[in-house]
């Protein structure tokens, strides 16, 4: 058993928390390819890196090397001792945001177990692959949707999933039009 590290937005997380984003697609050239089924994935997402205030329980801004939790875009503070805990977004303007690349082991919230894992070309992907890609259907299944804040309403959700692509991946040869080769990794929450 491997542990990879991935990044994930919050919407891809909030769809992995709720239980309706159960697939990940990677290009083959991605470090993920080597990925096989038992293998283990640590989430990582943009974070505020803090402290706790000398009175206990604020907290204020600190650099990642100092910090003893971060705050991640939804709230959740996950401390360096493994806790974690719901909490408000930050909404602070001039607070430095730590990229997803950045963040360490000790500031994943989840880990993902790797069920299965597949190459194929992107534009095999059907419609119920799609859903499993975090996409939600509406209006009794006439319309679909990303998770917020993706906003966007399609008929279709294979071409909703191309846009969503297309919005990650606009270097030729990983586009959408281009059909690249990827890694299909059935996932489920490990914590």
């Amino acid at each position: 058993m491997t542990d990879y590290p991935v990044i994930l937005d919050p919407s891809a997380m909030r769809g992995l928390l709720a239980g309706e984003k159960t697939e990940l697609r990677r290009l083959v050239a991605s470090p993920l390819a080597a990925c096989r089924p038992g293998d283990r994935l640590w989430v990582r997402e943009s974070c505020v890196a803090a402290r706790l205030a000398p009175d206990g329980r604020s907290e204020e801004s600190a650099r990642l090397r100092n910090a003893e939790l971060v705050v991640l875009a939804d709230g959740w503070r996950q401390y360096r001792d493994g806790s974690g805990r719901a909490g408000a977004p930050p909404t602070n303007r001039r607070l430095l945001w730590t990229p997803a690349i950045l963040m360490p082991r000790w500031a994943s919230r989840a880990s993902l177990l790797i069920e299965a894992a597949r190459v194929e070309p992107l534009q095999a992907i059907r419609p119920e692959q799609v859903r499993a890609e975090g996409l939600r259907p509406v209006c009794a299944g006439l319309l679909w949707r990303w998770p917020p804040p993706v906003r966007g309403l399609w008929r279709d959700p294979v071409a909703a999933f191309a846009a969503m692509w297309d919005r990650h991946h606009a270097t030729p040869g990983t586009r959408w039009r281009d059909d690249p080769a990827v890694v299909v990794l059935r996932v489920r929450l490990d914590r």
